[in-house]
């Protein structure tokens, strides 16, 4: 028994099918500065002189800056409105994009690219919590699956906005985020669920213990760090590795981002193809079979620079899907086996530690890339590309032991 005082969460109507699509488009226009920086890359690093490993941290700092804030943020939709926190969070998002077009030098570009990942923490489970709250069973399951297909919508036009980098300059690409940001704002605040209770009173001490104890929840939270790990090398670096395959590294075209913003396009279909996959036949069988071959083909696809352009272009969008392919369904399997009573603090420690899985990966693989070489090298890129398998299988590992027989069925 947790305590003799029953603890009343906030009670939100279901939400409708247009509230569904406003805020996950919300969500797209919020998520347009996020691509930005691994998409320019090339050019960023050429122009500041910068290393792999200070690549890496410029890349990946956003999901430091997730990290640090998702626990506190989202654990307050466990005594206010989502909505409330959402709103607070994506103006933080709009002044992290104005503040990255205004930067001069690496420190403060990486304080700003920290606060973009600040709003997302704001955003994306508050957001995720708002829409599902009021509604249960496998149509649950799919809004996730819907809503969490939105974020690599998001991501993908995002690196399509490095088309103005390269015509404009990469502040532009920036102030162009910083808009579509504010038409979020707008858009969220109109659209987004309002409780219809009192919020729940404020909890003094984070729930840690009893998030811990329930060993589903603990599986789940190391296959989504993997899984986000296992992807971020790809989607991260992809287009300096497709400009090695192309023969410089510091190249950057049309081509190359198209690629990249494909890469996270696929996302869509390989969430919601895990997700129904996981419907019909089990999210542990899903899972494990989505980690080993993600872990084949992605610990494998350094050596695709020694294909032509082309194939090894084909070959990043194979992997990318396949990678992706375990996104939706544990976000939906925790949200059928987290306790109601601490849903939001649930979702904020899956996310906290997960993104911080695409934290440590992105630098991580840039930091391979300077121990063996460099970007020049194509051991280099093996050898990034190879411990991201060897995390696939980690989370392999983990799905192994989730329960048997925990099917996600239609009501």
């Amino acid at each position: 028994m947790r305590g003799a005082v029953a603890v009343q969460t906030p009670a939100f109507d279901a939400p409708s099918t247009a509230c569904i699509l406003a805020v996950c488009t919300a969500e797209i226009l919020g998520l347009a500065g996020y691509s930005i920086v691994p998409a320019l890359l090339p050019q960023i690093m050429a122009a500041w002189s910068l290393d792999s490993t200070q690549g890496g941290w410029l890349a990946g700092i956003n999901a430091g800056g997730y990290m640090v804030g998702v626990v506190p943020l989202v654990a307050a939709t466990d005594r206010m409105p989502p909505r409330t926190v959402y709103l607070v969070c994506a103006a933080l998002s709009v002044v992290s994009s104005f503040g990255l077009a205004l930067s001069d030098a690496f420190g403060p570009a990486l304080v700003f690219r920290a606060l973009t990942g600040l709003g997302l923490a704001g955003m994306y489970m508050p957001g995720l919590r708002s829409l599902t709250d009021g509604i249960e069973g496998a149509r649950r399951a799919r809004v996730a699956a819907l809503y969490t297909s939105s974020f690599t919508v998001g991501t993908a036009l995002s690196f399509l906005l490095g088309r103005a980098g390269i015509l404009w300059g990469w502040r532009a690409a920036f102030m162009v985020a910083a808009v579509a940001g504010l038409a979020a704002f707008v858009l969220a605040w109109a659209m987004l669920p309002r409780s219809s209770d009192k919020p729940a009173p404020a909890k003094i001490f984070f729930p840690l213990r009893a998030i811990l104890r329930n060993r589903s929840v603990v599986i789940l939270i190391i296959a989504y760090t993997a899984t986000i790990w296992g992807a971020v090398g790809l989607r991260q670096w992809v287009v300096v590795f497709l400009g090695f395959s192309a023969g410089d590294p510091t190249r950057t075209d049309w081509g190359m981002l198209a690629i990249a913003a494909l890469i996270n396009l696929l996302g869509v279909p390989a969430g919601l193809w895990g997700n129904e996959l996981a419907i019909r036949f089990g999210l542990r069988f899903t899972a494990i079979l989505v980690f080993v071959v993600t872990a084949v083909v992605t610990g494998l696809f350094g050596l695709t620079a020694l294909l032509p352009f082309f194939l090894a272009a084909l070959a990043a969008l194979a992997v990318g899907f396949i990678a992706q392919g375990n996104f939706s369904n544990l976000t939906s399997g925790l949200l059928a086996v987290a306790d109601p009573r601490d849903a939001g603090a649930t979702m904020a420690l899956y996310s906290c530690i997960g993104f911080g899985g695409g934290f440590l990966g992105t630098v991580l693989f840039g930091f391979t890339l300077d121990r063996f070489g460099g970007v020049n090298q194509l051991a280099a890129w093996v050898a990034s590309f190879g411990g991201s398998g060897i995390v696939c299988l980690i989370g392999a590992a983990a799905m192994a032991l989730y329960g048997r027989g925990r099917v996600l069925r239609a009501r």
